[in-house]
Protein backbone atom coordinates (compact mmCIF):
# COMPACT_ATOMS: atom_id res chain seq x y z
CA UNK A 1 0.00 0.00 0.00
CA UNK A 2 0.99 3.45 -0.85
CA UNK A 3 1.04 6.09 1.79
CA UNK A 4 0.29 9.39 0.16
CA UNK A 5 0.63 11.72 3.18
CA UNK A 6 4.83 10.47 2.69
CA UNK A 7 4.62 11.37 -0.90
CA UNK A 8 8.31 13.59 -1.42
CA UNK A 9 7.98 13.94 -5.45
CA UNK A 10 5.15 14.63 -8.13
CA UNK A 11 5.16 13.56 -11.64
CA UNK A 12 5.46 17.08 -13.61
CA UNK A 13 5.42 15.45 -17.13
CA UNK A 14 4.84 11.83 -18.80
CA UNK A 15 7.66 10.25 -20.89
CA UNK A 16 8.17 6.77 -22.27
CA UNK A 17 11.19 5.20 -21.61
CA UNK A 18 12.32 2.33 -23.86
CA UNK A 19 14.65 -0.24 -22.07
CA UNK A 20 15.95 -2.05 -24.80
CA UNK A 21 17.92 -4.83 -24.55
CA UNK A 22 19.16 -8.22 -24.94
CA UNK A 23 17.04 -11.05 -23.15
CA UNK A 24 17.86 -11.32 -19.28
CA UNK A 25 19.66 -7.95 -19.38
CA UNK A 26 17.55 -6.94 -16.62
CA UNK A 27 15.08 -4.91 -18.24
CA UNK A 28 11.96 -6.15 -16.25
CA UNK A 29 13.82 -6.32 -13.08
CA UNK A 30 14.95 -2.81 -13.45
CA UNK A 31 11.30 -1.41 -14.41
CA UNK A 32 9.91 -3.04 -11.86
CA UNK A 33 12.65 -2.24 -8.99
CA UNK A 34 11.83 1.66 -10.10
CA UNK A 35 7.96 1.51 -10.39
CA UNK A 36 8.62 0.74 -6.55
CA UNK A 37 10.61 3.13 -5.69
CA UNK A 38 8.93 5.77 -7.58
CA UNK A 39 5.11 4.64 -6.39
CA UNK A 40 6.45 5.37 -2.80
CA UNK A 41 8.30 8.84 -4.31
CA UNK A 42 5.06 10.00 -5.40
CA UNK A 43 2.47 8.18 -2.98
CA UNK A 44 0.64 6.95 -5.88
CA UNK A 45 0.71 3.03 -7.55
CA UNK A 46 -1.07 4.42 -10.67
CA UNK A 47 1.38 7.23 -11.79
CA UNK A 48 3.86 4.73 -13.18
CA UNK A 49 2.95 1.90 -15.88
CA UNK A 50 5.46 -0.92 -17.02
CA UNK A 51 4.81 -2.27 -20.32
CA UNK A 52 6.75 -5.33 -20.18
CA UNK A 53 7.02 -8.02 -23.22
CA UNK A 54 6.71 -11.26 -21.97
CA UNK A 55 2.96 -9.57 -20.63
CA UNK A 56 2.17 -8.10 -23.19
CA UNK A 57 2.69 -11.47 -25.53
CA UNK A 58 -0.03 -13.13 -23.45
CA UNK A 59 -2.47 -10.18 -24.21
CA UNK A 60 -2.60 -7.49 -26.23
CA UNK A 61 0.30 -9.02 -28.96
CA UNK A 62 -0.95 -12.75 -28.56
CA UNK A 63 -1.40 -13.38 -31.91
CA UNK A 64 2.02 -12.46 -33.10
CA UNK A 65 5.40 -14.32 -33.20
CA UNK A 66 8.71 -13.98 -33.84
CA UNK A 67 9.28 -13.17 -37.24
CA UNK A 68 10.56 -9.67 -38.81
CA UNK A 69 6.99 -8.73 -39.63
CA UNK A 70 5.60 -9.98 -36.34
CA UNK A 71 8.15 -8.10 -34.37
CA UNK A 72 7.65 -4.51 -35.92
CA UNK A 73 3.95 -5.22 -35.32
CA UNK A 74 4.65 -5.95 -32.00
CA UNK A 75 7.06 -2.66 -31.58
CA UNK A 76 3.91 -0.81 -33.29
CA UNK A 77 1.27 -1.74 -31.07
CA UNK A 78 3.46 -1.04 -27.92
CA UNK A 79 4.44 2.56 -29.41
CA UNK A 80 0.85 3.67 -29.49
CA UNK A 81 -0.14 2.40 -26.16
CA UNK A 82 2.73 4.02 -24.73
CA UNK A 83 2.23 7.33 -26.69
CA UNK A 84 -1.43 7.14 -25.10
CA UNK A 85 -0.31 6.41 -21.42
CA UNK A 86 2.32 9.66 -21.53
CA UNK A 87 -0.33 11.58 -23.14
CA UNK A 88 -2.29 10.72 -19.70
CA UNK A 89 0.78 12.16 -18.09
CA UNK A 90 2.46 9.15 -16.63
CA UNK A 91 5.80 7.68 -16.44
CA UNK A 92 5.78 4.77 -18.95
CA UNK A 93 8.54 1.95 -18.79
CA UNK A 94 8.37 -0.32 -21.75
CA UNK A 95 10.68 -3.39 -21.26
CA UNK A 96 10.93 -4.80 -24.67
CA UNK A 97 14.02 -6.22 -26.49
CA UNK A 98 12.81 -4.65 -29.76
CA UNK A 99 16.25 -5.74 -31.36
CA UNK A 100 15.66 -3.73 -34.31
CA UNK A 101 16.94 0.11 -34.91
CA UNK A 102 14.50 1.36 -37.13
CA UNK A 103 11.17 0.12 -35.21
CA UNK A 104 12.83 1.72 -32.12
CA UNK A 105 12.59 4.80 -34.31
CA UNK A 106 9.25 4.49 -35.17
CA UNK A 107 8.55 4.20 -31.36
CA UNK A 108 10.45 7.36 -30.85
CA UNK A 109 8.62 9.46 -33.85
CA UNK A 110 5.57 8.69 -32.75
CA UNK A 111 6.20 10.35 -29.16
CA UNK A 112 7.84 13.23 -30.99
CA UNK A 113 4.77 13.97 -33.59
CA UNK A 114 2.63 13.98 -30.48
CA UNK A 115 5.19 16.42 -28.71
CA UNK A 116 5.80 13.88 -26.01
CA UNK A 117 8.91 12.68 -23.87
CA UNK A 118 10.57 9.57 -25.05
CA UNK A 119 13.94 8.20 -23.89
CA UNK A 120 15.41 5.21 -25.50
CA UNK A 121 17.43 3.80 -22.96
CA UNK A 122 20.09 0.37 -23.40
CA UNK A 123 20.30 -2.14 -21.16
CA UNK A 124 23.68 -2.71 -22.36
CA UNK A 125 24.57 -5.98 -20.11
CA UNK A 126 26.91 -8.20 -22.47
CA UNK A 127 26.03 -11.22 -24.14
CA UNK A 128 28.24 -13.24 -21.61
CA UNK A 129 25.98 -11.66 -18.78
CA UNK A 130 22.70 -12.14 -19.93
CA UNK A 131 23.32 -16.09 -20.82
CA UNK A 132 25.08 -16.21 -17.39
CA UNK A 133 21.87 -14.98 -15.96
CA UNK A 134 19.26 -16.97 -18.14
CA UNK A 135 16.91 -17.50 -15.26
CA UNK A 136 14.47 -18.87 -18.04
CA UNK A 137 16.76 -21.39 -19.80
CA UNK A 138 16.12 -20.09 -22.70
CA UNK A 139 19.84 -19.53 -23.86
CA UNK A 140 20.36 -23.15 -23.43
CA UNK A 141 17.24 -23.78 -25.91
CA UNK A 142 18.23 -21.30 -28.49
CA UNK A 143 21.59 -22.66 -28.23
CA UNK A 144 20.04 -26.51 -28.70
CA UNK A 145 18.35 -25.15 -31.73
CA UNK A 146 14.46 -25.32 -29.35
CA UNK A 147 14.58 -21.91 -30.18
CA UNK A 148 14.63 -20.63 -33.64
CA UNK A 149 15.51 -16.80 -34.25
CA UNK A 150 16.63 -15.87 -30.85
CA UNK A 151 18.03 -12.46 -30.41
CA UNK A 152 21.94 -12.30 -29.94
CA UNK A 153 22.34 -16.07 -30.97
CA UNK A 154 20.71 -16.67 -34.21
CA UNK A 155 18.96 -13.49 -34.51
CA UNK A 156 20.82 -9.94 -34.79
CA UNK A 157 20.61 -7.46 -32.05
CA UNK A 158 21.10 -3.39 -33.18
CA UNK A 159 22.15 -1.66 -30.40
CA UNK A 160 21.46 2.09 -29.89
CA UNK A 161 24.18 4.32 -31.41
CA UNK A 162 22.59 7.36 -29.79
CA UNK A 163 20.45 6.35 -26.76
CA UNK A 164 19.55 8.70 -23.98
CA UNK A 165 21.01 6.31 -21.46
CA UNK A 166 23.32 3.61 -21.39
CA UNK A 167 23.27 1.28 -18.26
CA UNK A 168 25.40 -1.34 -18.13
CA UNK A 169 23.46 -3.79 -15.36
CA UNK A 170 26.39 -6.09 -15.23
CA UNK A 171 28.85 -3.74 -14.01
CA UNK A 172 26.05 -1.68 -11.68
CA UNK A 173 23.70 -2.58 -8.71
CA UNK A 174 20.53 -2.49 -9.23
CA UNK A 175 20.06 0.25 -6.71
CA UNK A 176 22.98 2.29 -8.99
CA UNK A 177 20.98 1.46 -12.01
CA UNK A 178 17.82 3.03 -10.50
CA UNK A 179 19.52 5.89 -9.33
CA UNK A 180 20.61 6.70 -12.40
CA UNK A 181 17.83 6.68 -14.12
CA UNK A 182 15.70 8.39 -11.13
CA UNK A 183 18.72 11.28 -11.49
CA UNK A 184 17.72 11.43 -15.17
CA UNK A 185 14.35 12.17 -14.37
CA UNK A 186 14.93 15.03 -12.17
CA UNK A 187 17.19 16.24 -14.42
CA UNK A 188 14.67 16.16 -17.19
CA UNK A 189 11.93 17.42 -14.60
CA UNK A 190 9.59 14.57 -15.58
CA UNK A 191 9.83 14.10 -11.57
CA UNK A 192 10.22 17.39 -9.20
CA UNK A 193 11.03 17.22 -5.57
CA UNK A 194 7.70 17.98 -3.47
CA UNK A 195 10.27 20.42 -1.34
CA UNK A 196 12.96 22.11 -2.80
CA UNK A 197 16.31 22.47 -1.02
CA UNK A 198 16.32 25.36 1.04
CA UNK A 199 19.82 26.78 2.59
CA UNK A 200 19.42 27.86 6.30
CA UNK A 201 19.96 31.27 6.96
CA UNK A 202 22.55 32.73 9.53
CA UNK A 203 20.84 34.06 12.25
CA UNK A 204 23.31 36.30 13.34
CA UNK A 205 22.54 40.13 13.41
CA UNK A 206 25.22 42.65 14.44
CA UNK A 207 23.68 45.04 16.33
CA UNK A 208 23.86 49.21 15.97
CA UNK A 209 25.86 50.86 18.93
CA UNK A 210 23.26 52.37 20.81
CA UNK A 211 22.10 48.51 20.85
CA UNK A 212 25.46 47.03 21.39
CA UNK A 213 25.37 49.41 24.65
CA UNK A 214 22.30 48.20 25.89
CA UNK A 215 22.70 44.52 25.76
CA UNK A 216 26.83 44.84 27.25
CA UNK A 217 24.85 46.08 29.75
CA UNK A 218 22.58 43.16 30.72
CA UNK A 219 22.92 40.65 32.84
CA UNK A 220 24.59 37.47 32.07
CA UNK A 221 25.42 33.68 32.00
CA UNK A 222 29.25 33.26 31.52
CA UNK A 223 28.93 29.76 29.32
CA UNK A 224 31.55 27.82 28.88
CA UNK A 225 33.09 27.11 25.39
CA UNK A 226 30.77 24.12 24.81
CA UNK A 227 28.47 25.99 24.90
CA UNK A 228 29.44 28.61 22.63
CA UNK A 229 29.66 26.46 20.37
CA UNK A 230 25.71 25.60 20.45
CA UNK A 231 25.29 29.18 20.24
CA UNK A 232 27.32 29.07 16.71
CA UNK A 233 25.60 26.02 15.54
CA UNK A 234 22.64 27.39 16.30
CA UNK A 235 23.08 31.01 14.90
CA UNK A 236 24.86 29.86 12.28
CA UNK A 237 22.18 27.88 10.66
CA UNK A 238 22.95 24.60 11.28
CA UNK A 239 19.83 23.83 13.77
CA UNK A 240 17.40 24.53 11.79
CA UNK A 241 14.82 25.78 12.60
CA UNK A 242 16.28 25.93 15.71
CA UNK A 243 16.62 29.55 16.68
CA UNK A 244 17.06 29.32 20.61
CA UNK A 245 18.07 27.24 23.19
CA UNK A 246 15.53 24.66 23.51
CA UNK A 247 12.18 25.28 25.72
CA UNK A 248 10.62 22.64 27.69
CA UNK A 249 7.74 21.61 24.82
CA UNK A 250 11.17 21.33 22.13
CA UNK A 251 13.53 19.39 24.17
CA UNK A 252 10.39 17.28 24.36
CA UNK A 253 9.77 16.76 21.25
CA UNK A 254 12.99 16.26 20.70
CA UNK A 255 13.75 13.46 22.97
CA UNK A 256 11.14 11.56 22.27
CA UNK A 257 10.03 12.03 18.77
CA UNK A 258 13.42 13.14 17.39
CA UNK A 259 12.32 16.05 15.50
CA UNK A 260 11.43 19.67 16.08
CA UNK A 261 8.24 21.58 14.88
CA UNK A 262 9.21 25.19 12.74
CA UNK A 263 6.33 28.26 13.03
CA UNK A 264 4.62 26.81 10.12
CA UNK A 265 3.81 23.19 11.74
CA UNK A 266 6.87 21.40 9.96
CA UNK A 267 8.14 18.57 11.96
CA UNK A 268 12.20 18.42 10.60
CA UNK A 269 14.46 15.80 12.38
CA UNK A 270 16.08 17.54 15.41
CA UNK A 271 17.46 13.66 17.35
CA UNK A 272 19.95 15.69 20.32
CA UNK A 273 19.26 18.22 22.87
CA UNK A 274 20.65 21.44 22.57
CA UNK A 275 20.30 23.20 25.61
CA UNK A 276 21.47 26.18 28.21
CA UNK A 277 22.16 24.99 31.76
CA UNK A 278 21.90 27.59 34.95
CA UNK A 279 22.19 26.38 38.84
CA UNK A 280 19.34 27.62 41.25
CA UNK A 281 21.34 30.56 42.17
CA UNK A 282 21.76 31.76 38.44
CA UNK A 283 17.95 30.93 38.33
CA UNK A 284 17.36 32.88 41.49
CA UNK A 285 19.28 36.32 40.51
CA UNK A 286 18.07 36.15 36.68
CA UNK A 287 14.00 35.62 37.75
CA UNK A 288 12.58 38.78 36.80
CA UNK A 289 14.66 39.73 33.83
CA UNK A 290 13.03 40.73 30.41
CA UNK A 291 16.71 39.68 28.91
CA UNK A 292 19.76 37.92 29.98
CA UNK A 293 22.95 37.84 27.94
CA UNK A 294 25.09 35.27 27.48
CA UNK A 295 29.08 35.68 27.27
CA UNK A 296 31.84 32.88 27.12
CA UNK A 297 34.97 34.70 29.08
CA UNK A 298 36.96 31.81 28.25
CA UNK A 299 37.20 33.31 24.72
CA UNK A 300 36.61 36.81 25.25
CA UNK A 301 34.53 39.45 27.10
CA UNK A 302 31.70 40.02 24.08
CA UNK A 303 27.99 39.39 24.38
CA UNK A 304 26.98 36.58 21.71
CA UNK A 305 23.57 36.14 22.15
CA UNK A 306 20.83 37.78 24.40
CA UNK A 307 17.82 35.52 25.82
CA UNK A 308 14.69 37.68 25.09
CA UNK A 309 11.55 36.93 28.20
CA UNK A 310 13.78 34.26 29.57
CA UNK A 311 11.79 30.82 31.50
CA UNK A 312 12.97 28.45 33.43
CA UNK A 313 12.36 24.78 33.52
CA UNK A 314 13.75 21.90 35.53
CA UNK A 315 16.62 20.05 33.75
CA UNK A 316 16.06 16.53 34.06
CA UNK A 317 19.29 15.00 33.54
CA UNK A 318 18.22 11.28 33.95
CA UNK A 319 15.37 11.50 31.50
CA UNK A 320 17.57 13.49 28.63
CA UNK A 321 20.69 10.99 29.45
CA UNK A 322 18.61 7.91 29.26
CA UNK A 323 16.51 9.38 26.25
CA UNK A 324 19.69 9.97 23.96
CA UNK A 325 22.31 7.47 25.24
CA UNK A 326 20.47 4.88 26.69
CA UNK A 327 22.30 4.77 29.63
CA UNK A 328 22.72 7.67 32.11
CA UNK A 329 26.24 6.44 33.41
CA UNK A 330 28.62 8.94 34.26
CA UNK A 331 31.12 6.96 32.38
CA UNK A 332 29.53 7.93 28.94
CA UNK A 333 31.42 10.81 28.09
CA UNK A 334 28.63 13.20 27.25
CA UNK A 335 26.04 11.64 29.94
CA UNK A 336 28.74 12.93 32.48
CA UNK A 337 29.19 16.41 31.30
CA UNK A 338 25.20 16.43 31.62
CA UNK A 339 24.93 15.55 35.03
CA UNK A 340 27.90 18.04 35.58
CA UNK A 341 25.35 20.93 34.25
CA UNK A 342 23.55 23.09 37.03
CA UNK A 343 19.77 21.78 37.90
CA UNK A 344 17.53 24.02 35.42
CA UNK A 345 17.71 25.13 31.64
CA UNK A 346 17.04 28.39 30.48
CA UNK A 347 15.04 29.29 26.95
CA UNK A 348 13.14 31.89 26.00
CA UNK A 349 10.73 33.87 24.00
CA UNK A 350 13.46 33.81 21.36
CA UNK A 351 16.78 34.47 21.04
CA UNK A 352 19.12 37.22 19.34
CA UNK A 353 22.59 36.33 18.30
CA UNK A 354 24.31 39.59 17.82
CA UNK A 355 27.91 38.36 17.56
CA UNK A 356 29.79 35.77 15.29
CA UNK A 357 31.41 33.25 17.75
CA UNK A 358 35.05 33.63 17.13
CA UNK A 359 37.69 31.56 19.24
CA UNK A 360 40.82 32.99 17.73
CA UNK A 361 42.54 29.61 17.35
CA UNK A 362 43.23 30.11 13.78
CA UNK A 363 40.45 27.96 12.47
CA UNK A 364 37.56 30.56 12.61
CA UNK A 365 37.75 31.03 8.36
CA UNK A 366 36.48 27.49 7.93
CA UNK A 367 33.96 27.53 10.62
CA UNK A 368 31.85 28.30 7.60
CA UNK A 369 27.86 28.97 7.62
CA UNK A 370 25.15 26.94 5.85
CA UNK A 371 24.86 30.31 3.36
CA UNK A 372 28.85 30.43 3.00
CA UNK A 373 28.95 26.58 2.23
CA UNK A 374 25.90 26.95 -0.49
CA UNK A 375 28.04 29.99 -1.99
CA UNK A 376 31.41 27.81 -2.30
CA UNK A 377 29.11 24.98 -4.08
CA UNK A 378 27.89 27.53 -6.57
CA UNK A 379 31.38 28.73 -7.21
CA UNK A 380 32.10 25.21 -8.11
CA UNK A 381 29.06 24.83 -10.54
CA UNK A 382 28.37 21.50 -8.46
CA UNK A 383 25.45 19.92 -9.12
CA UNK A 384 26.27 17.38 -6.52
CA UNK A 385 27.33 17.32 -2.94
CA UNK A 386 28.41 14.86 -0.70
CA UNK A 387 29.02 14.96 2.62
CA UNK A 388 31.62 13.58 4.38
CA UNK A 389 31.16 13.70 8.66
CA UNK A 390 34.52 12.98 10.57
CA UNK A 391 36.04 13.38 13.64
CA UNK A 392 39.69 11.25 12.80
CA UNK A 393 42.90 12.05 10.78
CA UNK A 394 41.78 10.92 6.94
CA UNK A 395 44.00 7.76 5.91
CA UNK A 396 44.06 6.16 2.41
CA UNK A 397 41.09 4.18 3.17
CA UNK A 398 39.40 7.02 3.80
CA UNK A 399 40.88 8.79 0.21
CA UNK A 400 39.39 5.76 -1.63
CA UNK A 401 36.17 6.20 -0.45
CA UNK A 402 35.82 9.70 -1.46
CA UNK A 403 37.54 9.32 -4.56
CA UNK A 404 35.11 6.18 -5.72
CA UNK A 405 31.96 7.93 -4.63
CA UNK A 406 32.83 10.52 -7.05
CA UNK A 407 33.53 8.03 -9.63
CA UNK A 408 30.34 6.44 -8.41
CA UNK A 409 28.11 9.96 -9.26
CA UNK A 410 29.84 10.85 -12.78
CA UNK A 411 28.75 7.01 -13.28
CA UNK A 412 25.23 8.10 -12.30
CA UNK A 413 25.07 11.23 -14.56
CA UNK A 414 26.18 13.67 -12.24
CA UNK A 415 28.78 16.51 -14.64
CA UNK A 416 30.48 17.78 -11.27
CA UNK A 417 30.45 16.08 -8.43
CA UNK A 418 32.17 18.32 -4.90
CA UNK A 419 33.04 16.61 -1.78
CA UNK A 420 31.95 18.74 1.07
CA UNK A 421 34.70 17.31 4.05
CA UNK A 422 32.90 18.28 7.30
CA UNK A 423 34.72 17.39 10.13
CA UNK A 424 33.42 18.20 13.47
CA UNK A 425 34.46 21.12 14.95
CA UNK A 426 32.89 21.67 18.40
CA UNK A 427 34.38 19.67 22.06
CA UNK A 428 35.64 15.52 21.51
CA UNK A 429 36.87 13.32 24.32
CA UNK A 430 40.23 14.55 25.61
CA UNK A 431 41.64 11.15 24.06
CA UNK A 432 40.10 12.45 20.35
CA UNK A 433 42.68 14.51 18.35
CA UNK A 434 42.33 18.06 18.32
CA UNK A 435 40.21 20.17 15.83
CA UNK A 436 44.08 21.93 14.93
CA UNK A 437 45.61 19.14 14.35
CA UNK A 438 43.00 17.64 12.13
CA UNK A 439 42.77 20.38 10.26
CA UNK A 440 46.10 20.31 9.63
CA UNK A 441 46.39 17.09 8.90
CA UNK A 442 42.95 17.67 6.11
CA UNK A 443 44.78 20.75 4.66
CA UNK A 444 47.85 18.82 4.27
CA UNK A 445 46.29 16.02 2.07
CA UNK A 446 44.65 18.76 0.35
CA UNK A 447 47.86 20.41 -0.77
CA UNK A 448 49.81 17.11 -1.46
CA UNK A 449 47.24 16.49 -3.82
CA UNK A 450 46.39 13.44 -2.24
CA UNK A 451 42.87 14.58 -2.38
CA UNK A 452 41.33 16.53 -5.74
CA UNK A 453 41.69 20.62 -5.01
CA UNK A 454 39.28 21.16 -7.44
CA UNK A 455 37.03 19.24 -6.53
CA UNK A 456 36.49 19.75 -2.75
CA UNK A 457 35.12 21.84 0.18
CA UNK A 458 36.88 21.87 3.62
CA UNK A 459 34.82 23.59 6.30
CA UNK A 460 34.14 22.82 9.93
CA UNK A 461 30.70 21.85 11.25
CA UNK A 462 30.82 23.46 14.71
CA UNK A 463 28.72 21.39 16.84
CA UNK A 464 30.06 19.47 20.19
CA UNK A 465 30.28 15.60 19.87
CA UNK A 466 27.97 13.49 21.74
CA UNK A 467 29.21 9.85 21.58
CA UNK A 468 25.12 9.12 20.59
CA UNK A 469 25.53 5.98 18.46
CA UNK A 470 22.34 6.39 15.59
CA UNK A 471 20.83 9.34 17.43
CA UNK A 472 23.49 11.04 16.43
CA UNK A 473 24.25 9.91 13.34
CA UNK A 474 20.41 11.71 12.70
CA UNK A 475 21.84 14.87 14.03
CA UNK A 476 25.25 14.44 11.62
CA UNK A 477 22.91 14.14 8.38
CA UNK A 478 20.08 16.55 9.46
CA UNK A 479 22.01 19.44 10.04
CA UNK A 480 24.35 19.29 7.02
CA UNK A 481 21.08 19.17 4.72
CA UNK A 482 20.55 23.08 5.55
CA UNK A 483 23.73 23.28 3.68
CA UNK A 484 22.49 22.47 0.40
CA UNK A 485 23.67 19.22 0.14
CA UNK A 486 22.36 16.24 -2.06
CA UNK A 487 24.78 12.88 -0.76
CA UNK A 488 25.37 11.80 2.72
CA UNK A 489 28.09 9.33 3.53
CA UNK A 490 27.74 7.40 6.32
CA UNK A 491 29.18 4.15 7.43
CA UNK A 492 30.33 2.33 10.47
CA UNK A 493 29.90 3.52 14.13
CA UNK A 494 30.67 7.29 13.01
CA UNK A 495 28.95 8.00 16.73
CA UNK A 496 29.57 5.36 18.59
CA UNK A 497 31.42 4.46 21.78
CA UNK A 498 32.50 1.69 24.24
CA UNK A 499 29.86 0.33 26.66
CA UNK A 500 30.10 2.44 29.71
CA UNK A 501 29.75 -0.91 32.28
CA UNK A 502 30.72 -3.79 30.34
CA UNK A 503 34.40 -3.36 29.14
CA UNK A 504 35.43 -4.60 25.50
CA UNK A 505 31.72 -4.56 24.35
CA UNK A 506 29.95 -1.59 22.21
CA UNK A 507 27.25 0.51 23.65
CA UNK A 508 25.42 0.70 20.48
CA UNK A 509 25.21 -1.74 17.03
CA UNK A 510 27.90 -0.47 15.35
CA UNK A 511 25.74 -0.69 11.57
CA UNK A 512 22.44 0.72 13.46
CA UNK A 513 23.27 3.87 12.42
CA UNK A 514 23.43 3.85 8.92
CA UNK A 515 20.34 1.48 8.61
CA UNK A 516 18.27 4.70 10.18
CA UNK A 517 19.15 6.81 8.02
CA UNK A 518 18.94 5.19 4.71
CA UNK A 519 15.07 4.24 6.21
CA UNK A 520 14.10 7.95 6.95
CA UNK A 521 15.32 9.60 3.66
CA UNK A 522 12.12 11.67 3.31
CA UNK A 523 12.75 13.45 6.51
CA UNK A 524 16.77 14.29 5.11
CA UNK A 525 15.12 16.68 2.09
CA UNK A 526 15.16 13.42 -0.20
CA UNK A 527 19.31 14.06 0.69
CA UNK A 528 20.54 10.03 -0.98
CA UNK A 529 22.04 8.43 2.34
CA UNK A 530 25.53 6.35 0.76
CA UNK A 531 26.80 3.28 2.61
CA UNK A 532 30.46 3.43 3.64
CA UNK A 533 32.46 0.48 2.42
CA UNK A 534 34.97 -0.84 4.48
CA UNK A 535 38.45 -0.81 3.67
CA UNK A 536 41.93 -1.96 5.05
CA UNK A 537 45.36 -2.09 4.14
CA UNK A 538 46.50 -5.01 1.53
CA UNK A 539 49.86 -6.35 2.64
CA UNK A 540 50.58 -7.80 -0.31
CA UNK A 541 49.80 -4.75 -2.59
CA UNK A 542 50.97 -2.51 0.04
CA UNK A 543 47.95 -0.14 -0.48
CA UNK A 544 44.45 0.99 1.13
CA UNK A 545 41.81 -1.59 -0.28
CA UNK A 546 37.48 -2.09 -0.15
CA UNK A 547 37.50 -5.35 2.20
CA UNK A 548 34.67 -8.14 1.75
CA UNK A 549 34.14 -11.42 1.53
CA UNK A 550 35.79 -11.93 -1.85
CA UNK A 551 38.99 -11.11 -0.35
CA UNK A 552 41.60 -13.12 0.61
CA UNK A 553 41.11 -12.17 4.91
CA UNK A 554 44.82 -13.66 5.51
CA UNK A 555 46.35 -10.42 3.38
CA UNK A 556 44.51 -7.81 5.00
CA UNK A 557 45.12 -5.64 7.87
CA UNK A 558 42.94 -3.59 9.81
CA UNK A 559 44.92 -1.08 11.51
CA UNK A 560 43.29 0.57 14.55
CA UNK A 561 43.19 3.89 15.50
CA UNK A 562 45.01 3.05 19.16
CA UNK A 563 48.00 1.70 16.74
CA UNK A 564 48.05 4.28 14.73
CA UNK A 565 48.22 6.68 17.58
CA UNK A 566 51.13 4.62 19.19
CA UNK A 567 53.20 4.35 15.78
CA UNK A 568 52.94 8.08 15.86
CA UNK A 569 54.26 8.66 19.38
CA UNK A 570 56.73 6.51 18.89
CA UNK A 571 58.04 8.01 16.12
CA UNK A 572 57.43 4.98 13.52
CA UNK A 573 56.42 5.46 10.34
CA UNK A 574 53.21 3.44 8.94
CA UNK A 575 53.16 0.67 6.49
CA UNK A 576 53.66 2.31 2.83
CA UNK A 577 50.14 3.19 1.26
CA UNK A 578 48.46 3.83 4.68
CA UNK A 579 48.35 7.63 4.94
CA UNK A 580 49.87 10.56 2.80
CA UNK A 581 53.37 11.35 4.48
CA UNK A 582 52.56 14.98 4.53
CA UNK A 583 49.57 13.70 6.65
CA UNK A 584 51.66 11.74 8.52
CA UNK A 585 53.99 14.25 10.01
CA UNK A 586 51.35 16.37 11.08
CA UNK A 587 49.79 13.37 13.26
CA UNK A 588 53.09 12.49 14.14
CA UNK A 589 54.20 15.73 15.47
CA UNK A 590 50.95 16.53 17.85
CA UNK A 591 51.58 13.06 19.33
CA UNK A 592 55.00 13.69 19.61
CA UNK A 593 54.59 16.66 21.38
CA UNK A 594 52.21 15.19 24.01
Amino acid sequence: MVDSTTSTHRVSNGATYWFTGLSGAGKSTLSGALKVKLDAMVGDSKKVFILDGDVIRQGLNKDLGFSAEDRKENIRRISEVSKLFCMAGQIVFVAFISPYAADREFARNVHKEAGLNFYECHISATLEVCEGRDVKGLYKKARAGVIPKFTGVSDPYEAPENPEMNINTGEQTLEQSCAFVLNQMTAENILTPNATPVVAESLIKPLSEDAQKEVDGLKFIDINKEQAEYIQTIGQGWAFPLRRFMNELELLESMHMNTITDAEGKRHLMSVPITQDVTAEQKAELANEKRVALKCTEISNDVLAVINNPVFFDNRKEEISTRTFGTSSVKHPKVDRIMKQGDFLISGESMDFVREVAFNDGIDSYRMTPQQVSEQIKAKNADAVYAFQVRNPLHNGHVLLLKDTREQLLKLGYKNPILLLHPLGGWCKDDDVPLDTRMKQHQALIDDSTLPTDHIILAVWPSPMYYGGPTEVLWHASSRVNAGITHFITGRDPAGVKHSEIEGKDLYDVWHGQKLLTHVKPLLKNVEVLPFKVAAYNKVSQSMEFFGPDKNKADFEFISGSRMRQMAKDGENPPAGFMSQKGWEVLSAYYKSL
